[in-house]
């Protein structure tokens, strides 16, 4: 991947902003009763607009060409030329899909080499075609377009000589005129939209030196659907031709036309007398003007590559590990001296940790916007009905984690479309609505984050899974019948495992659930599924908010030292306070009349440990995590560490979350008490 421009990389962001709005607003628009005269089709204008424009700024051609064919598309629709059928939208939507690859092109090579022209012919061949189907009764209103020339009136604005007169480098030319425009717009509820055409059009044929309002106040729609355009012309251009270019656009309503070459040339002469004695006040008017000056403004928020929040975040994981070193040297040589500047560089650290853990949020949102698309092209694909709903998608987390979970979920949306909603004929049999629902839930608690993906579909049949695990070699008959449902269900995780018989360009081949229980894991996270045969499935992710800075209790297991995160646990207790029992041959311990299970660190880590002794400590983890209890050598201590994932094949070990750097150099692994 090369290094981009500043430039570049701001477009290339603001660019895949902008497709993902148009995703979305296509889909609304596609989903309209009304589609032409939906809030939707304004939305639609307004970012294609934006793309094709800022390709063309960038030196796109390409790209702002397919933009434009795309534009014009959905102009026919707006203008009820054309209807919003499935097939236009998909030819839209291959349209979008292309800038999209484009972008991506540009992202990573600085320029784009696909060639759109295969596309951009044949959009422009679905309007031309119905245009041509349309022409018998098209006659009678074939100067609709036209607009109403409106002679002499005008528009109330009066003509901003000064700044007309700064704007046109040095004096007048001799052999150019200037000619001003009134231009007015009908009040359709997107006649910003319609300006910012017609601006565009100027541009491309004309030299604009000035427009009032400023084109700004204009996209943002703050204007009276008209405004003043200031064109620079050859001498042997007339006023009726100006007009007329104003009068065939067939966005324009009305227009007046009139030269104003001589007053321009009367300012400059007027100003240039003046001489520079009045500098500061011309600037002061000037400053006041409306379109043709532009006050400063406080910047409010800046753009940061990523890599230098990965290389601050790095940077405060070195202060953390140095704080640890720091610590053990004042404790172990007595520096009393040294302590109230060791609390506060620990207080400055924490300060700096939050801040940096703050930046690095990001909202749910930008990894599942597109699948509303993602629903939308595999229900056609499969002739489903499909509503797809998302809520909670603004809740934010580590930026580092939601790149982990994109795959997942996206994994478990095409699960739900595939496996999980019927046809809508089987829907109807069933007694179900023809069209199905998928959601996508966004919760936080706390320091932790919900993410469920649920369908009103078929719902898995637990006996159905048993009879498959038994059959695929995943488990003994014996073992699959004294399983829990909500254990039956865990099977799907298992790898190789698939519930369907059917391969399909979807699923069905036996991977991926495994993969995303896998991934979900590696992140410190858990996944568990809820179903009801005939009504329905709901998987839900739980995942933490932040990367893991976290406070562990260090445990000592023979000569091994473990990390137990603090936040899972209850209580710590002596062996000898606790009643031990034994129930079919397991050790358990009694709190509040629940039963735990207790587990040896030493057995479940294979580590050489000395014969079980009354010293020996008893850890009870949180029940909400999971209700059991551990047994260790020691407690000998806590402390806040950096938590560094393992990569590889240790990704996703079973009972260790990851590792920490002490203050020595000694490596502790942090263990995952949910799956030890």
């Amino acid at each position: 991947m090369v290094l981009v421009s500043d430039p570049t990389s701001t477009f290339v962001q603001e660019s895949q902003e902008d497709i993902q709005q148009l995703n979305n607003a296509l889909l609304d628009l596609e989903n309209a009763d009304d589609p032409e005269n939906s809030d939707s089709i304004e939305t639609v204008f307004r970012v294609a607009h934006n793309l094709k424009g800022n390709f063309g700024v960038m030196g796109y051609t390409d790209a702002s060409e397919i933009a434009h064919a795309v534009e014009d598309l959905l102009d026919c629709i707006r203008s009820g030329e054309l209807a919003v059928t499935g097939e236009r939208m998909d030819l839209i939507f291959s349209g979008v899909d292309l800038l999209d690859r484009m972008v991506q092109e540009i992202s990573e090579d600085g320029e784009t080499e696909t060639d759109p022209e295969a596309t951009i012919e044949e959009i422009r061949a679905s309007i031309d075609d119905e245009r041509t189907d349309g022409e018998d009764d098209a006659g009678a209103d074939e100067s609709a377009g036209n607009a109403e020339s409106l002679g002499d009136v005008s528009s109330g604005r009066d003509v901003p000589l000064e700044a007309l007169s700064e704007e046109i480098d040095a004096e007048l030319p001799a052999d150019a005129d200037v000619y001003r425009a009134v231009v007015e717009f009908e009040e359709t509820g997107s006649e910003h939209v319609d300006a910012m055409f017609v601006i565009d059009a100027i541009k491309d044929e004309y030299d604009l030196v000035g427009l009032e309002p400023d084109s700004a106040t204009i996209e943002d729609g703050e204007f009276d659907a008209s405004f003043d355009a200031y064109v620079l012309t050859d001498p042997d251009v007339s006023t009726d031709e100006v007009a007329a270019f104003y009068e065939d656009n067939r966005y324009v309503d009305a227009v007046a036309v009139s030269q104003v070459t001589d007053e321009i040339a009367a300012e400059r002469t007027e100003t240039d007398e003046d001489g520079d004695s009045d500098g500061e006040d011309d600037a002061s008017t000037t400053d006041s003007g409306s379109g043709f000056a532009h006050a400063s403004q406080e910047v409010e928020s800046i753009r940061v590559d990523v890599e230098q929040i990965d290389q601050l975040y790095n940077q405060v994981e070195e202060m953390v590990t140095s704080r640890i070193k720091l610590r053990k040297i004042v404790e172990e040589n007595e520096l009393v001296e040294a302590e109230d500047e060791l609390e506060e560089h620990g207080k400055i650290t924490a300060s700096l940790q939050d801040t940096v853990l703050e930046i690095r949020l990001v909202p749910l949102k930008k990894i599942v916007g597109n699948f509303p698309r993602v629903v939308r092209d595999l229900a056609r694909k499969q002739e489903k009905e499909i509503d797809f709903q998302m809520d909670g998608v603004d809740i934010e987390m580590d930026r580092s984690i939601l790149n982990e979970l994109g795959d997942p979920l996206m994994h478990l949306i095409r699960n739900a479309v595939d496996h999980g909603i019927e046809p809508p004929e089987e829907r109807e049999r069933r007694g179900k609505p023809r069209e199905g629902t998928i959601k996508l839930i966004g919760e936080r608690d706390r320091d932790r984050v919900s993410v469920t993906v649920q369908d009103d579909g078929r719902g898995l049949e637990v006996e159905e899974i048993r009879e498959k695990a038994i059959n695929q070699g995943v488990l003994t008959e014996e073992e699959a019948r004294v399983l829990e449902d909500s254990e039956v269900y865990d099977l799907i995780f298992h790898p190789g495992f698939s519930t369907t018989d059917e391969v399909t360009e979807v699923s069905g081949r036996g991977v991926g659930m495994d993969v995303v229980n896998q991934v979900v894991r590696g992140v410190d996270g858990s996944i568990s599924v809820e179903s009801e045969p005939g009504a329905g499935t709901s998987v839900t992710l739980m995942l933490p908010v932040s990367v893991a800075i976290v406070r562990v209790l260090f445990v000592t297991v023979g000569d091994e030292t473990y990390g137990v995160p603090i936040k899972n646990i209850d209580e710590i207790s002596e062996l000898e306070d606790v009643t031990i029992e034994s129930v079919e041959g397991r050790q358990t311990v009694t709190h509040d009349e629940q039963v735990y299970p207790l587990l040896s660190l030493g057995e479940r880590l294979d580590v050489p440990t000395d014969e079980p002794s009354p010293d020996d400590m008893v850890i009870r983890i949180t029940e909400s995590v999971r209700q059991v209890c551990l047994r260790c050598s020691d407690v000998v201590g806590q402390e806040e560490v950096v938590i560094k994932p393992f990569e590889g094949v240790l990704s996703g070990a079973p009972g260790i979350s990851g590792a920490s750097v002490l203050g020595e150099g000694e490596v502790v692994m942090i263990l995952d008490v949910d799956t030890l």
